[in-house]
């Protein structure tokens, strides 16, 4: 990785993206007429911008996570990520609890005696929630989830790169997998100004794109690929409400979910967060995970929108994983015993741990 610099990853990515997007336009013929971005355009949040808002800023751009700027204190506060949204939903949904929402799963049933008319039913009530109680709210409500608070759970990374430092050192940061994203700087302007960022997602895509074909062919065992670990997992019988408590207390965006044998038969991935955040309530998360998912998925369809395969097996060899990381863009694949049950996972920060242990790229070759 040392042939290349942060620039070549920003370039890459950028192009990427225009390409990405021109293929949505082509499917999605209501962006018609639509104002965009330039693809190579930093997207930097307002801290005064409500979740809501900042997670459909960075949605319609196509992207994961951006750092948040606090124009009073004239600060970076964080990095805000689409997912945690997550944490907007679940408490939207404590709070439908709160106001009386308790019934059988499945079922959208008027609610005990308290409530207004014409907030009675399940969905209404999720959807007032989700919208104005713990979200959308200027100035925040007493409880209120905002953006700043999100952000910063998420500190900036404590270094700043400019586009000319070695991909090698930001690789060294990016290994880490509590470590997302990197801010790049102008270095002519000699100050912190975000000029750019590097995700995980876009450095394992570039590093997938200059690798040598035959550099990767070996099997994940052989290559000293690192999978066995817990798999952080769901049974298909768990309720989307637990699902998502889970994905937010852990931090993740992706979790299986298996059958009473223990066998991998789906997972969430972050798609399916921004799903449940547009639903707006309208599906109960008092039904089961698949069957949520199932009802969201096909309520907010897009035709570029593919919802792959989440797993490989144990035979797969680095170069097939690395590429459904890079085509998916999930963030994690399960790795599957002969019986589909999950025995592993391999996440961006394993491959970027694995391209530094192995100097695989160094100088454009092994």
């Amino acid at each position: 990785v040392e042939s290349y610099n942060a620039s070549d990853v920003i370039e890459f990515t950028a192009e990427k993206r225009g390409t990405d997007r021109d293929k949505a336009r082509t499917f999605n013929r209501t962006d018609e007429g639509k104002e965009h971005r330039p693809a190579s355009s930093v997207i930097v949040i307002d801290s005064k911008m409500t979740p809501l808002e900042a997670a459909t800023l960075l949605w319609e751009n196509n992207v994961m996570g951006a750092p948040v700027y606090d124009a009073d204190t004239k600060t970076y506060i964080g990095m805000f990520d689409a997912r945690d949204i997550l944490s907007c939903v679940t408490a939207a949904h404590r709070e439908f609890i709160n106001m009386g929402g308790h019934h059988k799963p499945g079922e959208d049933i008027p609610l005990p005696h308290d409530v207004e008319l014409h907030h009675k039913t399940q969905s209404e009530l999720m959807a007032k929630a989700l919208q104005h109680i713990k979200i959308d709210t200027k100035p925040p409500s007493p409880g209120a989830v905002t953006v700043t608070y999100l952000a910063a759970r998420n500190p900036m990374v404590p270094l700043f790169f400019t586009k000319d430092d070695s991909l090698l050192d930001i690789c060294k940061v990016l290994a880490d997998r509590h470590k997302h994203r990197v801010i790049i700087t102008d270095s002519a302007s000699g100050s912190h100004a975000c000029s750019g960022i590097i995700s995980q997602s876009g450095l394992v895509a570039f590093i997938a794109s200059k690798c040598p074909a035959e550099s990767l062919d070996e099997k994940m065992a052989d290559a000293g690929l690192s999978y066995r670990k817990e798999v952080v997992k769901i049974a298909d019988d768990a309720s989307a409400a637990s699902a998502f408590e889970l994905l937010d207390s852990k931090r993740l965006s992706g979790i299986a979910v298996v059958d009473e044998d223990g066998k991998l038969i789906g997972n969430t991935s972050a798609r399916d967060i921004k799903n449940a955040v547009m639903d707006a309530g309208r599906t109960g998360m008092d039904l089961d995970i698949l069957s949520y998912l199932a009802h969201v998925r096909q309520s907010q369809v897009v035709k570029n929108d593919k919802y792959p395969s989440c797993h490989v097996h144990e035979d797969a060899t680095v170069g097939h994983v690395v590429n459904v990381l890079a085509k998916t863009g999930f963030h994690r694949v399960f790795v599957v015993d002969e019986g589909m049950k999950p025995i592993g996972v391999v996440s961006f920060a394993d491959i970027i741990n694995f391209f530094i242990k192995k100097g695989v790229m160094t100088n454009g070759a092994t």
